[in-house]
C-alpha cells in the first residue's frame, strides 16, 4: 500500500512539474513576442485565420499596404503572422518581400493586385495575379511552412493562360524535389487551326536548399532545364 502511495505522489509530482515547466516556458515565450501593431498610416488589405504551428490554436495572418510608395509600382506592401497568446495577438513573423507592391500587376494597375491568402494543412497559401494584357494574364500560387525554427517555401505554382492560346503550368514541390510541368491550348470557335497536342513531364530537379520566405519574391526565379523547358517560381 505505501509503494502505491509513493508511486502515485511521484507521478503527480511529475505532472505537476512538467506543467510548470511548460507553463513557464508559455509565459517565457509569450513575453518575447511584441504586441502586434502595424506601422503608422498602414491599410489593412486582407488577412487570413488558422493554426500554422500545429498547436491547436489559430494564427491571423495580416497583409497591408504601407506608406512607403514607389515610383511607378504604388505602395510597398508587407505581411504580418500574428500568434494568439492568452487572447492578445504577439507579432510572430514580418516579411517584407513575399507580396508585390500593390500597383505591380500590370494591365489593370488601377485596380491593384488580386492577392488571396488562406491557411490550409497548417500552412500559409498566397495566390497572386499579373496581367499582361486584356488576355494574357499569370497566377503565381506559393505555400509557406513553418519548420526547423523558420520559415520557407516548399511548393510553387506558375500559371501562365492566354485566351485563344497556350496554357503553361510548373508546379514545384521543393521538399521532395519534384517538378510537374504542362501545356494546354485554349481554342477559340472562329480559329480553323487545330491545337497543337497537350504536353506534360514530371521529373526530379536538385535545388540545393528548400527557400527560405524572407527575400524570395513570386516570379522572379527562372531556371533552363532543357532548351525547350523551364521552372519559373
Amino acid at each position: 500500500m505505501i509503494a502505491i502511495i509513493k508511486t502515485k505522489i511521484y507521478i503527480f509530482l511529475t505532472l505537476a512539474c512538467s506543467f510548470s515547466l511548460t507553463l513557464s516556458g508559455f509565459r517565457s515565450y509569450a513575453q518575447e513576442l511584441p504586441d502586434f501593431h502595424p506601422g503608422k498610416g498602414y491599410t489593412h488589405i486582407a488577412e487570413t485565420h488558422g493554426d500554422l504551428d500545429k498547436d491547436g490554436t489559430e494564427e491571423v495572418v495580416y497583409a497591408y499596404n504601407t506608406t512607403h510608395k514607389t515610383k511607378d509600382s504604388g505602395y510597398q506592401r508587407v505581411l504580418y503572422i500574428c500568434k494568439n497568446i492568452q487572447g492578445k495577438l504577439k507579432l510572430w513573423k514580418v516579411n517584407s518581400s513575399v507580396l508585390w507592391n500593390s500597383e505591380d500587376c500590370g494591365f489593370f494597375a488601377n485596380e491593384g493586385v488580386p492577392l488571396e491568402m488562406e491557411i490550409r494543412n497548417n500552412t500559409l497559401r498566397i495566390k497572386q495575379t499579373f496581367n499582361h494584357n486584356a488576355k494574357h494574364f499569370s497566377i503565381w500560387k506559393n505555400i509557406f511552412r513553418y519548420q526547423n525554427e523558420d520559415w520557407f517555401l516548399i511548393g510553387s505554382t506558375y500559371n501562365d493562360s492566354m485566351n485563344c492560346g497556350p496554357d503553361h503550368e510548373c508546379d514545384i514541390n521543393f521538399s521532395t524535389k519534384t517538378v510537374k510541368v504542362s501545356t494546354t491550348y485554349d481554342h477559340c470557335d472562329d480559329d480553323e487551326k487545330p491545337d497543337p497536342e497537350p504536353s506534360s513531364a514530371n521529373f526530379s530537379y536538385p535545388f540545393k536548399e528548400i527557400p527560405r520566405m524572407d527575400g524570395f519574391t513570386p516570379g522572379r526565379k527562372e531556371i533552363k532545364v532543357t532548351s525547350t523547358r523551364y521552372i519559373y517560381y
